[in-house]
């Protein structure tokens, strides 16, 4: 009797949901779970300071835990510098494309896979299984971002609403941490 020959298929998947599970984050981000609100604040200040630099200001930086947010903690990092075009924010939701404006020049920078806030929109929505929410303040626009996925398609679903904000110059960035989840790190 001979056994049964096991035939392979091969299957093509999205890379789109690279951003959804905790795994996946853990391996783009290089960090555990626990390590990712100081991730966070990391990625947030480097980016403050790139700004405040390419602005020739003196970087002033804001960081702030609110934890009376009733769906949970929010870390919040502001800053002073030039602030995060409207565009720019949109493309950073796309998750199909890197979003960096050091990734095409040499020179020393804190980062450069533009990737970072599209890490950090994710993680919330990772943690819950549910939604991730985030909002950017920015030259008068507070972006509030929804993350959630599409199992089905195998990719993210962002909603994007823009609405006036009172943050007319540099950036604040609001993470809402999942209750799930609590702020130990910090």
């Amino acid at each position: 009797m001979t056994a049964p020959l096991l035939t392979r298929s091969a299957f093509k998947t999205s890379r789109l949901l690279d951003f959804c599970s905790e795994r996946e984050l853990v391996k783009q981000i290089g960090h555990d779970v626990h390590d990712w609100p100081l991730v966070i604040i990391k990625e947030l200040l480097d980016n403050a300071i790139d700004a405040a630099e390419e602005a020739r200001v003196a970087p002033v930086i804001m960081i702030e835990l609110d934890r009376a947010q009733a769906a949970g903690d929010a870390i919040i990092v502001a800053d002073n510098g030039p602030g995060i075009s409207p565009e720019t924010v949109t493309n950073i939701l796309d998750f199909a494309t890197r979003t960096s404006s050091r990734e095409a020049y040499v020179s020393p920078t804190r980062g450069a896979q533009g990737n970072a806030l599209k890490t950090i929109l994710a993680m919330g929505y990772a943690l819950s299984g549910e939604v991730g929410q985030i909002v950017i303040e920015s030259q008068g626009v507070a972006h509030r971002i929804t993350f959630r996925a599409d199992p089905v398609r195998q990719e993210p679903r962002i909603e994007r609403a823009p609405e006036p904000s009172e943050v007319k110059i540099g950036t604040r960035v609001t993470v809402y941490w999942p209750v799930c989840a609590l702020l130990t790190a910090l």
